[in-house]
């Protein structure tokens, strides 16, 4: 897969979480050292599985996935989400936050926004008002 400008969304999103949340979304390591495919099933159990576009542009992704789309790691796909991972915002600031994140983390870099739309995004042009 070609890379572009798109892959710094990519991080400025990772960033962001981290700087909010106080941990990393994804932690891609097994036996401390990195790892794809406990990376890709995160990304999967926050993102939902990849389009099958995705899955075309690489042939490493027959290792983990199936010609249907289907997970086949070794690794299991973790239970988690986005909702329940994030703890730092209630009611509508959350709704805007995730919104903001699922924006940018995007299987398809093309569906990802350019840092001029982020900028307008709600959840930044909105004041950060806390429900508690």
């Amino acid at each position: 897969m070609d890379w572009d400008c798109k892959v710094d969304i990519w991080s400025t999103g990772a960033m962001v979480w981290d700087l909010v949340q106080d941990s990393h979304l994804f932690f891609a390591k097994r036996n401390g050292l990195l790892d794809d495919e406990q990376h890709l099933a995160e990304m999967v159990s926050l993102m939902g599985p990849p389009p099958p576009e995705f899955l075309r542009r690489s042939q490493k992704c027959r290792q983990f996935w199936d010609e249907q789309g289907n997970w086949k790691g070794s690794m299991p796909v973790p239970e988690q989400s986005l909702e329940i991972r994030e703890r730092q915002f209630s009611g509508g600031d959350k709704e805007l936050f995730l919104n903001f994140l699922r924006r940018i983390f995007r299987w398809l870099p093309e569906e990802r926004p350019t840092a001029e739309e982020l900028a307008y995004d709600d959840f930044l042009m909105q004041p950060i008002i806390s429900d508690a």
